[in-house]
């Protein structure tokens, strides 16, 4: 047996005839014909026998026909499996991030990986913290750039900055007038909540109001900096908020000031511990480290 004659097979019986079998694979009706013939001989049995004009299965071309085509299948993995290997030999990166990160740094880290490796080829891809953990554990991603997170089982990580946050305000509210937001001005605003979600909880935020006895107006909440920033932006309160997107909502009559005493958090390059990292993800965490060290507007 030969693999094109098992692709005529397949394709016979798929298509309905000969001559749409041959269409289908590029070739002459004739060629279809010997290639099932020179089967059948091989075989010993008829795959196919003429019925009122035209070749149809048996019931033993069938069977035959089910085992082939989970054959094929199989290949096509195969050959798909070789291409993902080939590309991975010129360069390849799936790098999951949050949509925090992913909407200007992550870009920005990529650029300058690619700066110095211009062959790679980079998928990003985004999601939340949770999910993102998952991916890298089902091997999804090459690597990983989020939020701090408690979930070390099972992964490796490389500590990649550590961030203030600032107060985030719509530019006509009071405090838009102080250089530096301390906890007592947050008393009785409007502040926005982040909400917790599997793989990250807003821990300093919660332990900073209990700390300096903050009361203040919990009315809106989400769970993600970019619609925190767009709440602002609405005018519907004001937020404790990451940095590293403050720059897209200048046009939004929004301003950011720094918060004292710091409001942290930590951001880290994560790896699966189970899978054998490649040179370009080893290249990449250090380009990253390096990029980040550059970016003197996150304090």
């Amino acid at each position: 047996m030969q693999y094109r004659q098992l692709q005529a097979l397949v394709a016979t019986i798929q298509k309905g005839s000969f001559s749409r079998a041959a269409t289908s694979l590029a070739m002459s009706q004739p060629s279809i014909s010997r290639l099932i013939k020179d089967l059948q001989e091989s075989l010993g049995f008829e795959l196919f026998r003429k019925q009122k004009g035209r070749m149809v299965p048996t019931p033993e071309g069938l069977a035959f026909y089910e085992e082939v085509n989970r054959l094929i299948h199989g290949i096509h993995h195969l050959e798909n499996f070789a291409d993902k290997l080939k590309k991975s030999t010129f360069g390849s990166l799936t790098i999951g991030s949050t949509p925090a990160l992913a909407t200007l740094i992550t870009p920005m880290l990529i650029k300058s990986f690619v700066d110095q490796h211009p062959q790679v080829h980079i998928s990003l891809m985004v999601d939340s913290v949770d999910h993102l953990l998952k991916g890298l554990a089902e091997q999804k991603y090459d690597l990983i750039l989020t939020n701090q997170t408690e979930h070390h089982a099972g992964f490796i990580e490389e500590h990649l900055t550590e961030v203030s946050w600032v107060c985030v305000l719509p530019a006509h509210h009071p405090l838009a007038a102080h250089k530096i937001i301390t906890p007592a001005d947050l008393h009785g605003e409007i502040l926005l909540k982040l909400v917790d979600e599997d793989g990250m909880e807003w821990s300093h935020h919660k332990t900073l109001l209990k700390e300096h006895n903050v009361r203040v107006n919990e009315q809106f909440s989400t769970q993600r900096s970019l619609s925190g920033y767009g709440m602002v932006a609405a005018g519907l309160c004001i937020a404790l908020l990451e940095p590293f997107n403050a720059a897209m909502w200048q046009s939004h009559h929004l301003v950011t000031r720094p918060f004292h005493p710091r409001l942290t958090y930590r951001y880290s390059l994560y790896y699966s511990a189970n899978r054998v990292r490649s040179e370009l993800s080893r290249a990449f965490s250090i380009s990253a480290r390096q990029a980040v060290s550059r970016l003197s507007e996150y304090p």
